[in-house]
């Protein structure tokens, strides 16, 4: 891909589920104290990443003193190198695709398949260069700016921590609904509390490899109400294993939903702050599968 044939920015287009943004007066309506809430966690070297992926380094690359020619200045600087999906960050629709038959059908020996818009996929295939993918990366992601709730499913069990690969359920779901009084509807974000950040804080492999979060029938029943994102304090949104991605598929490769991982949702949890304003914004990394993002909550 030469300069010439880089996107450039332009207006924002809808994204999946994701619509345009708008600040509407409904959003501001969220706002009540305007207190904001950092929604994400630290990063260093050492961190929790999934298997398959670089971890994160950070090197001096200029010190204090280093250059001259600036002075009475001084200068630093460094490099950091970590994957898109490390830490906390947003999934593109191309992160995950499914294998296919020639029906549509899930198939070990399918061809992997993308989203494209609602019911319809292309070939992985057609979407690559040696500069990423081409369709539904995360350049091509609006601005969140969405009415979102908190789902903490940990408080209502009464736990820290959910059990180690525990699968949230349409029960859990719609007990953890009802005893905070709070309301679904279409458009709305909906961030699950699954405690597993306290494995992230004390360096519990079982962050990477147990991971509680919903199953498929817990993901179906949240579209079915009108979610138009995801996200959870864990490294996957949802419960591994199994390992076959199948909330991932579902949500991503189906319905055009992306996902938000490893937030911190700990603060929101204790103060009992259930309905906010979210607010992400991508970077336009051009060809990338995912984007590190600080996602802010104003209540």
């Amino acid at each position: 891909m030469s300069s010439n044939d880089i996107p450039q920015p332009g207006r924002l287009s809808p994204y999946g589920r994701l619509p345009v943004p708008q600040l509407t007066p409904e959003l501001l309506r969220l706002v009540g104290t305007g207190t904001v809430y950092s929604l994400s966690v630290n990063y260093y070297e050492g961190m929790p990443k999934p298997v398959p992926m670089v971890p994160y380094t950070i090197s001096a690359r200029n010190r204090h003193g280093d250059l001259k020619g600036i002075e009475p200045a001084t200068f630093a600087a460094e490099s950091i190198t970590m994957a898109a999906h490390t830490g906390t960050h947003i999934d593109a629709l191309c992160h995950i695709g499914e294998r296919q038959d020639r029906q549509g059908r899930p198939s070990n020996e399918g061809e992997p398949r993308l989203y494209a818009s609602q019911g319809e996929t292309v070939p992985a295939a057609e979407s690559a260069s040696h500069q990423g993918l081409l369709q539904m990366n995360i350049a091509q992601m609006p601005p969140i700016l969405a009415r979102a709730v908190l789902l903490d499913v940990a408080g209502l069990k009464g736990m820290d921590v959910l059990p180690d690969a525990y699968m949230i359920t349409v029960e859990d779901l719609e007990a953890t609904i009802a005893k905070q009084g709070t309301m679904l509807q279409p458009g709305t974000a909906v961030l699950l509390r699954t405690g597993f950040y306290h494995h992230l804080a004390s360096g519990n492999p079982t962050y990477v490899d147990q991971i509680a979060g919903p199953g498929l029938a817990a993901a179906q029943f949240l579209v079915d109400q009108g979610m138009i994102l995801i996200g959870a304090d864990n490294m996957s949104v949802e419960a591994m294993p199994p390992m076959d991605h199948a909330v991932h598929r579902y949500l991503l490769v189906h319905n055009g939903i992306t996902h938000l991982e490893n937030l911190y949702l700990e603060e929101l949890a204790e103060k009992q702050i259930y309905e906010f304003l979210l607010i992400v914004t991508p970077l336009r990394l051009i060809g990338a599968t995912g984007s590190w993002v600080h996602p802010i909550a104003i209540a």
